[in-house]
């Protein structure tokens, strides 16, 4: 859950495993290094703007509808063979990675 949303909205396991290592910046990173030139990523709270190449912009209230975008409806903004949710697991997976 979202302890800062009314009602307290639930939210995906993903989103709650990076609210709790503090590495959503980090995950943006990676995620904006992988998009097409032209388009851009925003992150606010747990709120997700994908804007397209084409000017079109999606809002993603969770990192899992995000992910499913990149790999399926919006797959020719993302540049590498790397799927969206393995650059995800990777970042979580990762002692390495620092908190971001």
């Amino acid at each position: 859950m979202c302890g800062a949303c009314p009602g307290g909205t639930l939210v995906s396991p993903t989103t709650a495993e990076l609210n709790r290592t503090g590495r959503k910046r980090l995950v943006l990173a990676e995620l904006r290094h992988r998009l097409a030139p032209g388009c851009t990523l925003t992150l606010v709270g747990d709120g997700w703007t994908l804007r397209r190449r084409t000017g079109r912009q999606e809002v993603f209230a969770d990192i899992e509808p995000l992910l499913t975008a990149l790999r399926t409806h919006a797959a020719a903004d993302w540049t590498v063979p790397e799927e969206p949710r393995a650059v995800v697991a990777q970042i979580l997976a990762s002692p390495h990675h620092p908190a971001g």
